[in-house]
């Protein structure tokens, strides 16, 4: 009982914030994806709510958001943005309904690169690949600029902030650590991928890696595209073939049977981001034994 009291008058004074705001009014935050919603939560913790504008499935290429959504998204005080123009087509909608939310990029210090199919029209006008957040040293630098944008908004609490931070950071760093570790220990010949919709670009960039896409210009692959891309995995040593949810299975089971690859089924979406990328860890240390 009295370790009790003592590790309660111990946290009071090391975090009275974060012990007796309870009954404080948080601060509600929308993002456009569930991995960022999830980063949000990891460094904001109690003091936050968060509104994800895309739900769980669906496909931000052609998503149409729901009045409830919108609904949820006016009462937000803050966007946090991304920057990359992914949420270009919903976004009036959403602004429309919240005139005073504002609006913070979180990519800040992040080198964009083009997508690989954006330029050639399968995103509209957009020419950056958006999928920054499946690069753990990507998600590393969004942690961080939600960090500072929270201390900033939040400065009653920066104590807390910097102790949620401080273990995030951490568990991020554990994961790009591992991800070098198994790269480090594929052949160099054996360092390439194949996925169907090139999600992971800056992971490839970020950890030395080469991704190479199954569908053309936003399309289905055609048998000569899909006999190209496995004359190409062969002689690059693909032994990963990634397939996502929201793309067909067919395309990339029919190359990973020729190339004798294995398939790993992984959505770039989901909300646990830090679990997407062990999954990829999992993955390259799965395909050395092949």
């Amino acid at each position: 009982m009295m370790r009790s009291i003592a590790r309660l008058l111990f946290l009071l004074v090391l975090f009275p914030a974060a012990v007796l705001f309870a009954g404080e009014d948080k601060i509600t935050i929308a993002v456009s994806l569930q991995p960022y919603a999830t980063l949000v939560k990891m460094v904001g913790g109690d003091r936050v709510n968060v509104v994800t504008l895309l739900p769980p499935g669906a496909d931000p290429h052609n998503y149409e958001p729901k009045p409830a959504i919108i609904k949820a998204f006016s009462l937000a005080e803050i966007y946090f943005t991304d920057g990359s123009g992914l949420d270009k087509a919903w976004m009036p909608r959403f602004l429309g309904a919240n005139k005073k939310v504002n609006v913070i990029d979180i990519s800040k210090n992040i080198e964009w690169m083009k997508s690989e199919h954006e330029a050639h029209g399968h995103h509209g006008e957009e020419e950056l690949d958006p999928h920054i957040w499946t690069s753990p040293t990507r998600v590393r630098f969004l942690a961080y600029n939600m960090y500072d944008a929270l201390k900033k908004i939040d400065p009653d609490h920066v104590r807390y902030y910097n102790f949620r931070f401080k273990d995030v950071r951490e568990s991020i760093l554990a994961i790009e650590r591992k991800l070098n570790e198994a790269v480090i220990n594929m052949p160099v010949a054996n360092r390439s991928f194949i996925v169907f919709h090139p999600s992971y670009g800056y992971l490839a960039k970020d950890f030395k890696l080469k991704q190479y896409a199954i569908e053309v210009n936003g399309k289905e692959p055609k048998p000569k595209d899909l006999a190209n891309l496995i004359k190409i995995g062969r002689k690059n040593g693909v032994k990963t073939v990634f397939v996502q949810p929201q793309f067909s299975k067919r395309a990339a089971a029919t190359i990973a049977k020729d190339l004798g690859a294995v398939v790993v089924e992984t959505d770039p979406l989901d909300a646990d981001v830090l679990g997407n990328a062990q999954k990829f860890v999992d993955a390259l240390n799965e395909a050395r034994k092949k």
